[in-house]
């Protein structure tokens, strides 16, 4: 009986079964044309991470640069400034050695107190 009917209605069975394999071609097309825009936009986000990270790695290199730079510029700074400080500091202690040398040439160069001569040599000037 089943049969019967389907040998009646052929043609609608056959418009029905051709509707369903369209119905799953279209699917299956519309599923691949997503997969392969979902390709599309990770490969699009892979290129413009890449790209993103290869202009920060520049910018972090220049700042490394420059930052090295300045360390140097820095050290080449302290190593003037302490040549600059042994040299006061050798200067002063000469400085200091004469006028003990001065000061025990005095008359009564043992004593204590602030005699006009001992005051001159404070203030540099010659006795």
């Amino acid at each position: 009986m089943l049969a019967a009917w389907a040998l009646r209605n052929w043609k609608g069975l056959a418009a029905g079964g051709a509707s369903l394999v369209l119905l799953a071609l279209a699917g299956l097309g519309f599923w691949r044309g997503m997969a392969a825009i979902e390709r599309l936009q990770e490969k699009a986000a892979e290129s413009a991470r890449a790209e993103r990270d290869a202009h920060w790695r520049v910018e972090i290199s220049a700042a490394n640069v420059q930052a090295e730079r300045a360390r140097a510029d820095q050290a080449q700074a302290v190593a003037a400034i302490e040549a600059r400080a042994a040299g006061d500091t050798a200067r002063l202690q000469t400085e200091l050695n004469e006028m003990e040398k001065a000061n025990a040439a005095l008359a009564g160069g043992d004593r204590c107190g602030l005699e006009r001569d001992r005051v001159r040599l404070l203030d540099g000037a010659k006795p």
